[in-house]
Formats: C-alpha cells, sequence, structure tokens
C-alpha cells in the first residue's frame, strides 16, 4: 500500500501549503462556537429555572446531545468543501490521467484520497473536543456518552467523505461536485423524518421503517445518547465501504476510455 501513503501525503501538503485547510477549520469552529455559546445560555437559562423548583430532568448531557446534533448536521455542510476537490480537481488539471498510468492501483488511489481527507476532517472534530474541556470545567458531564458522540460523529463522517468522493470521481467540476454532495447528505438526513411518517409497504418491504434506517441520523442519535449498537456500526462501515467500492469502479472505468 506504499501508493496509497504516497496519496495521503502528496493530498496532506496541498492542503496544508494552501489556504483550504485551514478556512474550513477555521469555519467549521467558527460556527461550532456559536452554538457552544447559545448551548451555555440555555443551561444556565435551566439552571436558574430549576432553582425555583422547574425545569426538572434537565442535564447536561441532554443539552449537549443537541449541540452535537447540530456538529453532525454542520459537517454535511462543510464536508462537500473538502471532498469535491479529490478527483474533479485532478479532472481539471488533466492530471487524472497521468494518475491512472502511474505504477498505482486504483484501490491505492481511492483509499489514499479518502484516508487524506479523513485525517483532515478528525483533526478538525478533535478540535472541537476543547468544548468537552469546558463541560468539564463547569459540570459533570458523562464522559462515557461524550466519547461514544466522538465515535458517531467519527464513523458519520467515513460515510460522508466516502460519497463525497464518490461524487468528486464523477464530475470535473468542483462546484458540481459539492453541490450535489450537500443535496445527497442533506436528503439522506431528511430521510429520518420522512421515513417516520410514511406506512406504506410494497411487499415484504415497510417503507417508513426502511427510509428510517437509511437515514444516518438515526444511528448517529444512539451514539450520541451514549449507546454503541452492532447495527448502527455495521450500517456505518457498510455505507462507507460501498461507496469506497463504487468509486474504485468509477476510477477503474476510466482506464479503459
Amino acid at each position: 500500500m506504499n501508493g496509497a501513503v504516497a496519496i495521503v501525503k502528496k493530498e496532506l501538503r496541498s492542503y496544508f501549503y494552501s489556504p483550504v485547510a485551514y478556512v474550513i477549520m477555521g469555519v467549521f469552529l467558527f460556527v461550532m462556537g456559536v452554538i457552544f455559546a447559545k448551548f451555555v445560555a440555555i443551561y444556565e437559562a435551566y439552571n436558574r429555572a430549576r432553582a425555583f423548583g422547574q425545569a426538572q430532568g434537565i442535564t447536561l448531557d441532554k443539552l449537549a446531545l443537541y449541540m452535537y446534533q447540530n456538529m453532525a448536521f454542520i459537517l454535511c455542510f462543510v464536508t462537500p468543501f473538502l471532498t469535491m476537490k479529490l478527483f474533479a480537481e485532478e479532472r481539471r488539471q488533466q492530471t487524472f490521467e497521468l494518475l491512472l498510468t502511474a505504477p498505482l492501483r486504483g484501490v491505492e488511489l481511492v483509499l489514499g484520497k479518502f484516508i487524506s481527507a479523513y485525517i483532515l476532517m478528525v483533526l478538525m472534530v478533535g478540535l472541537s473536543f476543547i468544548y468537552v474541556v469546558f463541560m468539564i470545567l463547569w459540570g459533570n458531564p458523562e464522559m462515557g456518552i461524550i466519547f461514544s458522540t466522538y465515535i458517531g460523529l467519527l464513523l458519520a463522517l467515513a460515510c460522508y467523505i466516502s460519497l463525497g468522493a464518490l461524487i468528486s470521481a464523477m464530475t470535473s467540476s468542483q462546484a458540481i461536485a459539492a453541490v450535489w454532495t450537500f443535496i445527497v447528505l442533506l436528503l439522506l438526513w431528511l430521510l429520518q423524518s420522512l421515513g417516520q411518517g410514511v406506512t406504506t409497504k410494497w411487499g415484504f418491504i415497510d417503507w417508513g421503517p426502511t427510509l428510517v434506517y437509511i437515514s444516518p441520523l438515526g444511528h448517529f442519535n444512539s451514539f450520541a445518547e451514549g449507546l454503541i449498537h452492532i447495527k448502527d456500526v455495521i450500517y456505518f462501515l457498510t455505507f462507507t465501504i460501498f461507496m469506497l467500492f463504487l468509486t474504485h469502479r468509477v476510477v477503474e472505468s476510466n482506464r479503459w476510455r
């Protein structure tokens, strides 16, 4: 897998030698900072209400759940700006053909691109752990729930990036890749709400629960509630592997054109 390692190094250099990585991380942390400030204001309001015997049952962990749900959704906006360049930029610069003729297997190219984007996103999400430090200093959050939430975020990120890589491999326009990645990610999230109102059946398929299962939102919520189910882990891993497989097939199909 030396080829994949070489691609990872090349991609990471391209991220950090340009403003791309810094702008994406800066925007993400700024938005999360605004959300965290709102989170603090809400928690202080509940504390004041609790002093008068109201808002019973409101805990730091319950409010943190909403913050991390927002983080997972915001990553749907951020990811397309990172994944749009994975393959589309190579096509635009007409270097994609050079990669295909290099002593590099298709699987190494796909994994290298995926891992480099994933490393950058993991670093960005890792920086958000500063908010956890504030919560620890400020209150007494359940660390088990926080760690399971971050596991869910990392698994969801793998899904986002693999989907973005597939769409980027199918076009030479970074703008089109970014727009379609965002649209598909948004639709996947909306399937959770859509499926809850669907009662239609088609043979043995109950479309309501099926649509809910396809959406990553429900699977992530389990992690955010401190529950790590095998079915949720399998969902994220299967989704990621399938998207990477399709990306590999798209890349390999270009060898014969």
